[in-house]
């Protein structure tokens, strides 16, 4: 039991708790939109969704094994919260009753004084929904932070646990269970060769359309367009309606598209070795009348996925050498010599960022069709200058219930620091697992999409709220 614990008054969380409170009691009222305006003051960049259901569920109400009921700590909720004894075995085990299936967002108010993660597995309804739920440090044991984590519940009962995996655990307050997460998000489906935009907020805005075959990446350009790259070039749509722009059709074997700061645009496609020829990446800078402008030509590279010029000229892109199946990220210069390499630890690059500190963040997913533990992943890695991984995302350890395939594209949530992850489910995995999750920035997973009628194989996302 932890019975040194420092007191403080904690205060940031139950102010915001009680506005949010406020604004749900509220939310079928005409004056809801006031209540938005109210949390825009409290975070002017934070997502806004529409709050659909929030229910609370209290520690110390729950079934307690090994655990026992405390209250010597300020700033928790009810009567007190649950304090976990055993490094190993103690669980909390909360009964929701859920008025219709679907997914959730479960958040863990809880207080961490210690100076590392103390994780515990997290069940529901018996199924492992992540083997290592984070709790990281929080400060002190009366300051009170929120662990995440998105879960399908049916409708009625539901037994949700928090179990010691071999540290002594969290102060434990309460379980928030509620629909909030949503999102405005483009995606490429290069399965049924769409362009798909999903708002979550306002679904009679979403559109999909018809896009050429081998589409892998998007971005966001001037003038209210998303680019996105297709198996012949790229081609320019309108945010708003999917109104088909700017195009060019001159290549072939292309995989990625980037709009440049000049207002060039990078084309990247590649060719395999062919007799004595050596395999290569080729990116191609055209203008906005398609002419080319210059190519650099990097030779020997395959598995050539997506490539993103850096301010320096140097460009980023992953792959491997000659097949070897050695993936890594690769840093070429403006003639195509490599200056900077970094193994991916075990998986199939797809997409590399350098980071304004100099770390790099890079997707990679299994390399065959099956995963194997110890040899591949899906994660979001982020390495340092010299190759050691900072942090990462995802893991299909930590999260063996999530159906996670392949990570293809990301991108950055505006505003909160999660991250959203396109989940491809190509090679025998078509309708096997979500097309997007959103982990935080403490690696947990609390949102994913899937609609297997509305796409098939995603490969990139990028969310605007």
């Amino acid at each position: 039991m932890k019975h040194l614990k420092k007191n403080s008054v904690n205060s940031s969380y139950l102010p915001l708790e009680r506005r949010l409170f406020i604004c749900f009691l509220i939310a079928a009222a005409p004056f809801f939109t006031g209540c938005e305006k109210y949390l825009d003051l409290i975070n002017p960049n934070e997502e806004r969704p529409a709050v659909s259901t929030i229910n609370t569920y209290e520690a110390e109400q729950a079934v307690l094994h090994g655990a026992v009921i405390a209250s010597n700590q300020a700033g928790y909720t009810g009567t007190g919260y649950a304090d976990y004894v055993n490094a190993t075995g103690d669980y909390i085990e909360w009964t929701v009753n859920a008025a219709s299936s679907g997914s959730f967002l479960l958040q863990f108010r809880y207080a961490n004084a210690g100076t590392t993660n103390r994780p515990l597995k997290l069940q529901v309804n018996g199924v492992t929904i992540a083997t290592s739920q984070a709790f990281v440090p929080t400060g002190s044991w009366t300051n009170w932070l929120l662990s995440s984590a998105a879960a399908n519940l049916n409708s009625g009962a539901n037994k949700i646990r928090l179990t010691t995996i071999g540290s002594n655990g969290p102060n434990v307050d309460k379980l928030i269970y509620s629909t909030s997460i949503k999102h405005r998000l483009y995606m490429v489906d290069n399965g049924f060769s769409k362009l798909l935009y999903l708002n979550q907020m306002d679904p009679s805005k979403n559109w999909t359309v018809a896009i050429p075959s081998g589409s892998r990446d998007l971005q966001l350009v001037a003038n209210n367009k998303i680019l996105v790259s297709h198996g012949n070039g790229a081609a320019e749509y309108d945010r708003t309606t999917g109104a088909k722009g700017w195009s060019i059709s001159t290549y072939t074997g292309v995989s990625t598209a980037q709009r440049l700061a000049n207002g060039n645009t990078m084309i990247g496609w590649s060719k395999p070795a062919s007799g004595s020829t050596p395999a290569k990446v080729v990116l191609s800078e055209v203008n906005s009348a398609g002419t080319e402008v210059s190519k650099v030509t990097i030779n020997n590279i395959t598995t050539f996925r997506l490539a993103r010029r850096l301010s320096n000229g140097h460009t980023l892109i992953t792959g491997d050498t000659n097949n070897d199946m050695k993936y890594k990220v690769f840093e070429v210069d403006a003639k195509g010599a490599i200056v900077w390499q970094q193994l991916l630890y075990g998986g199939k690059g797809y997409v590399a960022n350098r980071l304004a500190n100099g770390d790099t963040r890079a997707t990679m997913g299994p390399v065959g069709n099956l995963y194997q533990p110890g040899k591949d992943d899906n994660k979001l890695l982020q390495l340092s200058p010299g190759g050691t991984i900072v942090k990462y995302w995802g893991g299909m350890d930590k999260f063996p219930a999530a159906d996670l395939k392949k990570f293809s594209g990301y991108s950055d949530v505006p505003g909160n620091g999660n991250i959203v992850i396109a989940n491809w489910l190509g090679d025998g995995n078509i309708g096997t697992g979500p097309h997007a999750v959103e982990f935080d920035a403490n690696n947990n997973l609390i949102w994913s999409w899937k609609n297997s009628t509305a796409a098939q194989t995603v490969t990139n996302v990028l969310v605007v709220e």
